[in-house]
């Protein structure tokens, strides 16, 4: 068996160079054995290609690529395809996770100097494959054609008409047709999963191509080919495989702790990972209270709107913003001709160089922190600050790196970089930089509207209260709306309700077990009595929150100007009748204290709380059938219910992800052992 196995291994080397390629690139490419920390994000980079392009190919057997269908196949593969919700969460957080490892490790080469002399391609086909990730992230945050896929697209697509002559018309090339529609998704669609994928597969193996081709930099900027050793072996190099393969792999396991953290225990990242406008289906007809891109693009888009939407009009030109974004990112690829110092590595550059650099990181990560946030007088002028901060940098760069003093680079690399002290105190100036200025310009509002949210938390592992939540649901919310992308045997399932029982007493309609939680209000009568359908609440907790939902149920009152007889302290002006006012009876304003963000009653100039003519409510005339304290138990359960057809996945998610970091604990024991093993010899 042995022998045939070595004769075809023969036999296929002989044909295609594999043990060549493999010597080349692995077991006898010789890497400084000084690789730190910062290190281990081009491992990790590659790690995250490879889950989103398997990931990727799975979504595409389900998802349909079309305006009508393509929102409903997204929950369709979150709900109903088997284990589909994971590798969905696998393929977004996979997104943040590519540029965030991407950002750390374009940091290291601006720390370390990578970009110079002899690496300048292996930096430029870098930037390339980062301008790449840029439109390839942008393609596919399209493709779930939620509020903020839509809108984000439409501000972004639009962007190119600022471009003299031809803009309108490259507009109109790139959405395929008038406005975005489902001719722009279709070709998105294909673009993400077919052109770009190749493109950056093809500009990776360059990168690393290059990279091999002229060594691996190191933190101390020493070139380890120009002392070898009498059989030519570089004396501070060490072969790629076995070594940095096992010391990658304590690396990796670090890593997927916390992808996986993330994954099972926080996919959305509050918004930032999975945007909650991205939970409603796109309409047109609807702009979002805030547009804003996706975290990774917040940078380019706080700088645009810091020129465009500048505080005195003097720059509000939208062809200027637009080129200072575009600018951002085409002054990095100058960077290997920017910097003029004599010297790589950060360890032996000037303290003005570690402190621009500091500075820098600073005012990129406050760039990105604005993008995503309402404008305001106060956070404009600080995007503008970082805005010259961003860019005085590269254009100060070429002077201060070629005047300032630098310290002696040793011939050959060291086993320890710059003192603890100097490291941690650059991290806390980064930290400084970063949370003061913040601070400065202020908080959000309060999120439930002119009021503060009421605490909710919900508790899909209870059982009791979600089947007495689905009770209220179908009883007092599904004569109008629907929760369609729900199913009655999910629910059922879930819920541990049996199947005779949820028809006989939960199913009101002619459907069967297995079909859609849809309304039993027609849809065109709706459009009459209402003006418009009622929206879909499958997944209106994903969208606005639970909490706000929780207020907002709590918050009707009596309001004999609107057609309802109803307002609502959260959404004011609310068009919905107050449909648990037979549980609660009908609320009524009463003079009250004007509560901050917080709850805390607001004050005047003497100290005196300030009154406003509905600070509180209190059920006068028209009583309800339940106490206070039941009908807040009663909105609990049906908020926390809400909460459970948004995601029902979320319990049983959890719970693997408890398996899952258990496992990987225990996997990084292993691999650090057999790291431990075999470096212990290595000097």
């Amino acid at each position: 068996m042995n022998t045939w196995l070595t004769g075809l291994w023969t036999w296929v080397d002989a044909r295609l160079p594999v043990q060549r390629a493999w010597d080349t690139h692995m077991g006898k490419y010789y890497a400084p054995k000084n690789f730190n920390f910062w290190y281990f994000f081009g491992v990790f980079s590659l790690l995250v290609l490879v889950n989103q392009l398997l990931t990727g190919v799975w979504l595409t057997m389900n998802y349909v690529p079309t305006a009508e269908e393509a929102f409903a196949s997204v929950e369709y593969i979150m709900r109903d395809v088997p284990y589909g919700w994971l590798i969905r969460y696998m393929h977004s957080t996979g997104a943040s996770a590519f540029f965030l490892v991407v950002y750390l490790h374009m940091f290291r080469g601006l720390m370390y100097g990578s970009y110079k002399k002899p690496r300048e391609l292996v930096w430029i086909f870098g930037m390339v494959i980062y301008v790449a990730l840029m439109a390839e992230a942008f393609l596919g945050y399209v493709l779930p054609w939620g509020q903020m896929s839509y809108w984000g697209a439409q501000v972004i697509v639009n962007l190119f008409g600022a471009i003299p002559y031809v803009g309108e018309d490259l507009v109109q090339w790139i959405r395929g047709d008038y406005l975005i529609s489902g001719a722009t998704l279709n070709r998105f669609f294909a673009l993400h999963v077919v052109a770009l994928p190749i493109v950056l597969l093809a500009l990776v193996v360059l990168h690393l191509l290059a990279l091999h081709e002229v060594g691996s930099n190191n933190p101390d900027g020493v070139d380890i080919k120009k002392n070898k050793d009498e059989n030519g072996i570089p004396k501070d190099g060490i072969p790629f495989h076995p070594y940095y393969t096992v010391h990658d792999l304590v690396g990796i396991t670090v890593f997927l702790f916390a992808f996986c953290g993330a994954i099972f225990f926080a996919p959305e990242m509050n918004g930032f990972f999975l945007e909650h406008a991205n939970f409603e289906q796109a309409n047109s007809l609807k702009t979002p209270e805030h547009i804003a891109p996706v975290w990774y693009f917040t940078p380019y888009y706080a700088i645009l709107r810091a020129i465009t939407f500048d505080l005195g009009g003097v720059f509000t030109s939208k062809l200027l913003g637009f080129i200072a974004m575009a600018a951002a990112i085409v002054v990095l690829f100058f960077l290997p001709w920017l910097d003029r110092s004599p010297v790589r590595s950060m360890r032996y550059k000037g303290t003005f160089s570690r402190v621009a650099l500091i500075v820098f990181a600073a005012a990129f990560v406050i760039l990105g922190y604005l993008g995503l946030k309402t404008p305001s007088a106060a956070r404009t002028l600080l995007a503008q600050i970082c805005t010259v901060i961003y860019f005085g940098y590269f254009i100060g760069l070429p002077f201060w790196s070629k005047m300032e003093q630098t310290q002696p680079v040793p011939t050959r690399v060291r086993e320890h970089g710059l003192p603890k002290i100097m490291v941690f105190g650059g991290l806390a100036l980064f930290l400084l930089l970063v949370i003061v200025p913040l601070k400065a310009v202020g908080a959000e509002g309060g999120a439930c509207g002119g009021i503060p949210c009421d605490h909710f938390e919900a508790n899909p592992a209870d059982k009791a209260s979600l089947q007495r939540g689905a009770k209220y649901f179908i009883n007092y919310c599904m004569g109008c709306h629907s929760a369609g992308y729900s199913r009655y045997e999910r629910v059922a399932d879930d819920l541990g309700i049996p199947h005779d029982v949820m028809m006989d007493n939960l199913v009101f309609t002619k459907q069967k077990i297995g079909g859609l939680m849809v309304a039993s209000m027609v849809p065109e009568k709706s459009k009459e009595w209402f003006g418009a359908t009622p929206p879909d609440l499958s997944l209106v907790t994903r969208s606005r929150s639970s909490t706000w939902v929780y207020t907002f149920l709590r918050n009707f009152y009596k309001d004999d100007e609107r057609p309802t007889g109803v307002n609502n302290k959260v959404f004011a002006s609310v068009g919905m009748p107050h449909v648990l006012l037979e549980l609660q009876g009908l609320p009524e304003c009463t003079v009250g204290p004007k509560l901050d963000s917080h709850g805390n009653a607001q004050r005047n100039e003497i100290g005196n709380e300030v009154q406003v003519p509905c600070g509180s409510l209190e059920v006068k005339e028209i009583k309800g059938s339940m106490t206070e304290a039941e009908f807040d138990a009663a909105v609990y359960d049906l908020v926390n219910f809400m909460t459970y057809i948004g995601e029902p996945v979320a319990e049983k998610r959890k719970q693997i992800g408890v398996y899952v970091l258990l496992f990987l604990a225990v996997l990084l024991i292993f691999t650090w052992l057999l790291n431990r093993e075999y470096w212990k010899d290595v000097h």
